[in-house]
């Protein structure tokens, strides 16, 4: 018996599905099939043609594409959506088929004509995040398209998702511009916790401060401001961010600076290890930034982007592909300090 040969090549991958099918094919089993029948064959297989795209299989509802070009697959991604929106004028709201759509670019295995490998299973992961009527791609689509269609993708930040190592940066296209993803802000690329047990525990280098946390964090990044430069006497620090009501001193408490107009530095007294930064003012005060480090198991968490880039040292040359943002170019930090009548810094 002779194997397939297996082909590596680089592919946009998109993957598409019905938002709620199971509870539409419940309640009308016969038209929903029949209206899933009548938008693939009036637009989602000729659009896929008109885009040189590749249908490599069906899955019930869902279907997986490949396309050789990035613009490509997005260009398609979005006629379809809007095309559907036209189809489903006219059909009461608790009827209408309204798909979700992930997009990924990545390496894929060939062998046949199906294709595997990781760059789907994002691709699938990122079609989950979308909205019903929504378009989802990864940081790599996005760079590609970004300036290159007139379109408006909103940054939904890093997701961790479900057997992929490395958290997902989402950005999100809707056609609907009330929809919560289309008015959503930048965010500082953090997740809303899990609704998981949790204890994480953590403290300074001579013990007289320890805490536990009892909520997942919602995200870490490096982070190369020059407050933050100072405090800690390093170049770049990371820090892990909670939700401010998740922490509890077990032993002893640290000392507090206020180290600007939005927010103050916790730190201990007796050795001087670096704690944390909390926000004193408007929505800031719902988060605490724990410097990873102080946590007793700081390699399970992993930084997801770059703060502060502006203050970087030259000489200090950190060789990842995370996203990189300036302190004034954070959304969340202009608004604290916009609150506090001061530019960000």
């Amino acid at each position: 018996m002779t194997r397939d040969k297996i082909e590596r090549r680089l592919a946009a991958i998109l993957i598409a599905d019905v938002a709620g099918y199971s509870r539409l094919m419940g309640e009308d089993e016969a038209g929903t099939l029949h209206a899933l029948q009548g938008h693939r064959f009036a637009v989602i297989d000729p659009t896929i043609g008109q885009y040189r795209g590749r249908i490599v299989k069906l899955m019930g509802d869902g279907i997986l594409v490949e396309f050789k070009s990035v613009t490509d697959a997005v260009e398609c991604a979005i006629a379809i959506q809007n095309s559907i929106v036209k189809r489903n004028e006219g059909v009461p709201d608790d009827r209408q088929l309204k798909f979700r759509i992930g997009i990924n670019l990545g390496e894929i295995l060939v062998t046949g004509d199906d294709i595997y490998g990781d760059g789907i299973n994002v691709a699938a992961r990122l079609e989950q995040l979308a909205e019903p009527g929504g378009v989802c791609v990864s940081l790599p689509v996005f760079a590609q398209v970004d300036g290159e269609i007139d379109q408006t993708f909103n940054d939904l930040g890093a997701h961790k998702v479900k057997n992929i190592a490395k958290p997902v940066r989402a950005f999100h296209y809707s056609p609907d511009a009330s929809s919560p993803a289309a008015r959503a802000a930048f965010r500082p690329f953090i997740d809303e916790p899990a609704e998981t047990d949790t204890l994480i525990t953590g403290g300074c280098l001579c013990g007289a401060v320890r805490y536990e946390i009892d909520q997942p964090e919602l995200g870490t990044m490096y982070c190369h401001c020059r407050m933050c430069q100072r405090f800690s006497g390093a170049p770049v620090i990371a820090g892990t961010t909670f939700v401010s009501e998740a922490l509890r001193f077990t032993h002893g408490e640290p000392k507090i600076y206020r180290s600007s107009e939005i927010a103050e530095r916790g730190f201990c007294a007796d050795c001087g290890s670096a704690l944390f930064y909390r926000g004193v003012i408007g929505r800031w005060t719902h988060w605490i930034l724990m410097f990873t480090a102080s946590l007793d198991k700081p390699e399970g968490v992993v930084p997801t982007y770059h703060l502060g880039v502006e203050s970087a040292m030259p000489w200090h040359e950190v060789l990842d592909d995370l996203p990189r943002t300036r302190c004034e170019d954070s959304p969340s930090l202009v608004e604290a300090y916009a609150s506090a009548g001061q530019p960000a810094r």
